[in-house]
């Protein structure tokens, strides 16, 4: 196999991401081992204005399966209707609820001696894995924010100025920083540290 890369910039959800693909060549042991490594991860830092309201999601959803569609129409009309209910004040407008997307992260590494002409996984020295070893896996993180503070704004002894929500399998600092995501630990000793 050729040593190849891909780069592909795209966006999601005002976000602007870049995903590549790469396959290289080492030789280590006298072995000639493949490696393919897979990114998604965010170019730039997130800003105020990286965010996509209900509408804009809607208008993407209905390209993808249809304007107008029955099942469009039916999830629209009930999740309107059920955050009609529970809105502060009459002038409900669901356009003031703003979906962030904080991070999206994607990575795998993997390598591959041929065996026998066939492509078999191995380690970085080129030790075949047997079955029973842990093959690469895929690391990943996804935060997404939604913001609520106009939408709930009216009420006067609480509101609820955002929920957050993420997922992962990775031990990465700097993406676990992208996502603003800190350790309950951390958050102790944030509290523990006196204020300056």
């Amino acid at each position: 196999m050729a040593e190849f890369q891909l780069g592909v910039s795209l966006k999601f959800l005002n976000r602007d991401l870049a995903l590549v693909i790469q396959s290289n060549k080492l030789n280590v042991n006298s072995k000639d081992i493949t490696v393919k490594e897979y990114l998604l991860i965010p170019t730039k830092l997130p800003s105020s204005d990286d965010y996509m309201t209900f509408s804009e999601l809607k208008k993407d959803f209905d390209k993808i399966f249809g304007v107008g569609s029955k099942d469009s129409k039916e999830a629209t009309a009930k999740i309107d209707e059920q955050l009609k209910e529970n809105a502060s004040g009459d002038n409900f407008d669901i356009d003031n609820i703003k979906f962030r997307l904080n991070t999206a992260f994607l990575y795998k590494k993997n390598f591959s001696v041929k065996v026998e002409g066939k492509d078999k996984e191995c380690n970085s020295a080129g030790e075949v894995i047997a079955d029973t070893d842990n093959y690469a896996k895929w690391e990943y993180a996804f935060s997404i924010t939604i913001d609520s503070t106009e939408f709930f704004s009216e009420f006067n002894t609480m509101s609820i100025n955002s929920i957050s929500f993420s997922i992962w399998n990775t031990n990465r600092k700097e993406v676990k920083k992208m996502m603003t995501l800190g350790s309950t630990e951390d958050i102790f000793k944030q509290l523990e540290e006196p204020s300056k």
